[in-house]
């Protein structure tokens, strides 16, 4: 066997996925949590063309919840500054999750294993509930490269404020809390 064309059971294939399903497996159940992942249903939501928010009735619609598994968490609590729009202090969360988990609640955000598309920032559509709080993530970011797949993605939320929630008919248990 020559070192340019390896060959055998182990190939780089095999390795990523062994790397990717350990990920999950080691560092999710001991130790992880939870959140559910809520994903955007944009052919079925309902949106006034004129002022841009949801009607009363279907509204925004997301499907699931789906578990998503989570690696670790990062939970900042807003800052309270008072402003001309009084109060407002949204917490911000942060997520290492195992690509190959996001990948499986969420396919449509990737080209193949580890490897996400441009689309990826659409994610700022879905919800993620967690601790009883609803989140939008806002960044994202793939981190852990080997030979050009990722093996963990960080998403950066912030949450989403009852009064935002008014006309999201499946979050309204989350906006009454």
């Amino acid at each position: 066997m020559r070192a340019s064309a390896p060959g055998g059971r182990f190939t780089t294939d095999f390795e990523l996925n062994a790397i990717g399903d350990g990920i999950t497996w080691d560092n999710t159940t001991p130790v992880g949590t939870h959140a559910e992942f809520w994903t955007f249903d944009l052919v079925n939501s309902v949106k006034d063309d004129l002022y841009d928010v949801e009607p009363i009735g279907t509204g925004r619609i997301w499907l699931g919840p789906q578990t998503l598994h989570v690696i670790r968490a990062e939970w900042t609590q807003g800052i309270v500054n008072q402003n001309q729009r009084g109060f407002y202090s949204p917490d911000n969360l942060k997520f290492t999750v195992n690509i190959d988990d996001l990948q499986d609640i969420a396919p449509e955000l990737f080209f193949s294993r580890g490897k996400p598309k441009a689309r990826i920032s659409d994610v700022d559509r879905y919800r993620i509930v967690w601790k009883g709080q609803v989140y939008r993530p806002t960044e994202t970011q793939v981190e852990g490269y080997v030979d050009d797949r990722g093996t963990m993605i960080i998403l950066k939320m912030l949450q989403v404020m009852p009064d935002e929630m008014v006309n999201d008919v499946q979050f309204q248990q989350y906006a009454q809390a």
